[in-house]
């Protein structure tokens, strides 16, 4: 199939499909006419990027992962993705702490917004600006 064929239906654009060439980890077979040959197995091959993709691993991981599966065993594979998968969790956990506060703050920020008593007068510190104070997480973010 061309390079056209695959773009449509992996939904991957053409651009990178040429650029995952250019990594190494898409390897097209050339045609007489020098057009690049794609088949099924680059379908499947395109579906582990994306999934490897969504995991949050990156192009160069993606690409040992590759080789990985080319040349060794399932085994090999599957000791070269643990820890990767292992450090993915751990920022996600990471980011999720972070988020976990942020939603704290920024929901008491809220309730104190919320507590405010409506006043056609001008606002003063101590309403709505006041509902920031205290949510710095540090002493240089206030």
């Amino acid at each position: 199939m061309k390079i056209s064929d695959i773009a449509e239906r992996s939904g991957v654009p053409a651009s990178t499909l040429r650029y995952y060439e250019r990594l190494g980890i898409l390897a097209a077979r050339r045609s007489p006419n020098g057009y690049r040959d794609f088949d099924e197995g680059h379908l499947e091959r395109l579906d582990f990027i994306a999934s490897a993709k969504r995991l949050g691993l990156e192009l160069p991981e993606i690409r040992h992962l590759l080789e990985l599966a080319d040349k060794g065993t399932c085994t090999g594979v599957k000791a070269a993705l643990q820890p990767l998968l292992a450090e993915q969790i751990a920022a996600v956990e990471r980011q999720l702490r972070i988020l976990t506060e942020l939603h704290r703050q920024l929901s008491s920020a809220q309730a104190h917004v919320d507590a405010c008593p409506d006043s056609d007068e001008r606002c003063r510190s101590e309403c709505a600006f006041r509902a920031f104070a205290g949510t710095a997480s540090g002493p240089d973010q206030g």
